[in-house]
């Protein structure tokens, strides 16, 4: 069994200008996905496009908007609210007072992901070296 704390995830947090993503799993410890608590800082829009991986998202505090740029249309999130980018869809994920969500990513991460240039992790190994951009 793995248990684990908000403190144990803050050890794996990437910390960034626009938001914060503490990881409470990944890649090594085998389950297939990794879960991810990601709180999105007052005021940010953040664009986003998960071309090497799926991911499923539910509000859990606070309240902001998902926009799909591939398919089109706009949806208010609040706690309890989820979305699926089941297609690899571009989005837009924006907060004007703040918002927590966790994040469930297919293929898992491995931990040091962090977005490029297009809003997308690459596809890591397991030792961290990309294989797909």
């Amino acid at each position: 069994m793995i248990v684990r704390t908000h403190k144990d995830a803050e050890n794996s947090a990437v910390d960034e200008e626009k938001f914060i993503s503490r990881r409470y799993t990944l890649r090594a410890d085998g389950m297939g996905h990794s879960v991810h608590e990601t709180h999105v800082k007052p005021g940010q829009a953040l664009h986003m496009w998960y071309k090497n991986h799926r991911e499923t998202v539910i509000c859990i505090e606070g309240e902001g908007q998902i926009e799909d740029l591939t398919e089109g249309g706009k949806w208010d999130l609040k706690p309890g609210v989820l979305y699926a980018l089941d297609k690899h869809q571009q989005h837009i994920l924006s907060s004007e007072k703040g918002m927590t969500v966790l994040c469930v990513f297919t293929p898992s991460l491995v931990g040091p992901e962090d977005h490029d240039e297009q809003g997308s992790y690459p596809l890591l190994d397991d030792d961290g070296t990309v294989l797909k951009r």
